[in-house]
């Protein structure tokens, strides 16, 4: 019996492995014609019970990419791919036998029961086969799916950490997404959320690498593919024989983005703000402007180190699945 921790989100999946190995990859996928060239390189494509095909991650590209963006995202037959790729990326049956898994994920409070029910019926018992184009095969069978609302497992995982203590007052996890930023407040006495002081605000990373290809499309008169724009948003990048991007073009987008999430916490939490004793930015969006929030509360910001920040809800998820694991 294994456990993994898988977060799957709009921008992209992470994974922390059986052995604690941390993997992230774009959520996209495509079929993939391996008899195109016959060759195929050293792209990795892999098949569900000799199902057609697939790329996954950043070398998923061209018109037929799929990007699952619902809600119900665990359930949603167009995840599975992505799910398969997570088992194959986290190392875990590499030596042949059915490998039983157990899957630690989540979902924002606000739909989780709804979400979590319909994962498990979709996934809980399933077996698959998942072989590569060079003919290896692993095999998997989902034992259990154990689901947390997002921002509790990286609470939960500060919390083991000793990064957060339990005491009066509240926690906040802001998930900065790639479409949303999701926010959970725990009542840190007990751990459990505040079910009313829990929301999702719609921006996300996203907006901001939407701007910053808008700006170098202006500046260029190409449009500009969503990955140029993205790596522009940290540092320049050669486009069309230019150098493009870097914090003179994010810089004013990133302080704009900010400001605007700043403003709608403000406007959700009004009078809490006193009680807040931990803010905790987390997500992909953590790293470039997660301190920008200490305003919020001056002097209660739990900083997650860059390589910790993406991978925080997958490694509470992975915490969550052992010790399920533990108790069986």
């Amino acid at each position: 019996m294994i456990c993994i921790g898988v977060d799957l989100g709009y921008g992209d999946t992470k994974v922390v492995g059986p052995d604690g190995q941390r993997v992230k990859f774009p959520s996209r996928w495509a079929k993939y014609d391996l008899k195109s060239w016959g060759i195929g390189g050293n792209t990795l494509a892999l098949r569900i019970d000799d199902g057609d095909p697939f790329l996954f991650g950043d070398n998923a590209t061209g018109p037929s990419v799929r990007e699952p963006q619902g809600d119900g995202r665990l359930a949603d037959p167009d995840s599975l791919p992505l799910l398969a790729a997570a088992l194959w990326m986290s190392g875990a049956g590499a030596d042949g036998n059915q490998t039983p898994v157990i899957i630690g994920s989540g979902t924002p409070l606000g739909r989780f029961e709804q979400e979590v029910t319909a994962a498990r019926e979709a996934l809980q018992g399933k077996e698959l086969t998942i072989s590569s184009a060079t003919g290896e095969k692993r095999q998997f069978i989902i034992t259990k799916l154990v689901a947390r609302p997002q921002g509790v497992g990286a609470a939960l995982y500060l919390l083991e950490k000793g990064q957060i203590k339990q005491q009066m007052g509240y926690g906040v996890v802001v998930d900065i997404g790639s479409r949303t930023t999701d926010v959970l407040t725990i009542n840190l006495q007990n751990m459990e959320p505040v079910v009313d002081l829990c929301f999702s605000i719609q921006v996300g990373i996203g907006d901001a690498v939407s701007e910053v290809g808008k700006a170098i499309a202006r500046e260029t008169g190409f449009i500009v593919p969503t990955e140029v724009a993205h790596k522009a948003l940290t540092s320049t990048v050669m486009f069309k024989q230019r150098e493009v991007g870097g914090p003179k073009v994010s810089g004013p987008i990133l302080e704009s983005l900010s400001n605007r999430i700043i403003d709608r916490l403000r406007e959700y939490l009004r009078g809490e703000l006193d009680m807040i004793t931990a803010l905790i930015p987390v997500g992909g969006g953590a790293s470039l402007i997660g301190d920008r929030l200490e305003v919020l509360a001056p002097g209660v910001m739990v900083k997650i180190s860059p390589e910790d920040a993406p991978f925080a809800n997958a490694l509470g998820y992975k915490d969550a699945a052992e010790r399920v694991s533990a108790k069986a």
